[in-house]
């Protein structure tokens, strides 16, 4: 059975429920890798998803707990867009297309990747006076709740990236 790749014109709604999540960070100006394992969950709020991260950061030989949320918001004019939890915009919500965003002088450059129901991608690679790095995270459903339907269905395997 062929597996369904997700529309580029998805909603983050179809990917609400536990993910773990995988991230591997690169500084390219020092040389210097790191890595973040933990738990992502996507879930509905008021005004319309949570994006809640926890796990713990690898880096430079130190071990550190981490969290992350933003807000994901449903604008009738612009789509869905990713807020930071101060409710700051950072980018449009549009896996399969590249978003930018401006941190001062650093620019983000990044790509959101929905593979199946049960894994996505985002990597992102920020250069500035102040940063040269690049950041890939992998996620697979960790959970047993059903996706939202979108044309998704669910996948017994995937590849991993290579």
């Amino acid at each position: 059975m062929p597996l369904d790749v997700v529309s580029p014109a998805s909603t983050p709604l179809a990917l609400l429920g536990t993910w773990r999540l995988r991230r591997r960070l690169a500084d390219l100006r020092t040389g210097t890798f790191g890595t973040m394992s933990g738990t992502l969950t996507l879930r509905p709020d008021a005004a319309g998803v949570e994006w809640f991260e926890s796990g713990v950061l690898v880096w430079g030989g130190r071990e550190v707990d981490v969290t992350r949320r933003y807000l994901l918001r449903d604008d009738a004019e612009q789509g869905w867009w990713v807020f930071f939890d101060d409710d700051r915009p950072f980018h449009p919500w549009t896996p399969g297309r590249a978003v930018e965003h401006p941190c001062r002088a650093d620019l983000y450059r990044g790509l959101v990747r929905v593979d199946t129901a049960a894994y996505w991608r985002i990597a992102w690679d920020v250069v500035g006076p102040a940063k040269h790095q690049r950041i890939l995270s992998r996620l697979t459903r960790s959970d047993r709740t059903e996706p939202a339907r979108s044309g998704m269905q669910s996948e017994t395997s995937h590849q991993e990236d290579r």
